[in-house]
């Protein structure tokens, strides 16, 4: 499990999960995102299923870590550890 110290997160330990080929509109990605001032972090490295339909723009993670994915219209913006090559990659499936 990871730790936090200072408010910094380790993500050194963190694993991306295996996820199967989809030619669905749906894709699974490792959720990365950090809810701030929390020491358990009940949603960072589960599973998030995005609908690929609502992707606006992805870009890498500005924190270095993993890549942010938009969401049209200003719905959502996700974090998760895959970095942006695979989340190009399993969009385009």
């Amino acid at each position: 499990m990871s730790t936090e110290k200072n408010n910094e997160i380790d993500y050194s330990n963190l694993k991306l999960l295996e996820i199967k080929k989809s030619k669905s509109k749906f894709k699974i990605f490792t959720n990365g995102s950090i809810i701030p001032g929390v020491k358990v972090q009940p949603y960072r490295g589960k599973p998030l299923m995005i609908n690929t339909d609502k992707i606006l723009s992805i870009y890498p993670g500005e924190d270095g870590i993993g890549t942010a994915i938009h969401a049209e219209h200003n719905q959502s913006t996700w974090k998760v550890l895959e970095d942006i090559d695979m989340v190009t990659k399993r969009i385009n499936e």
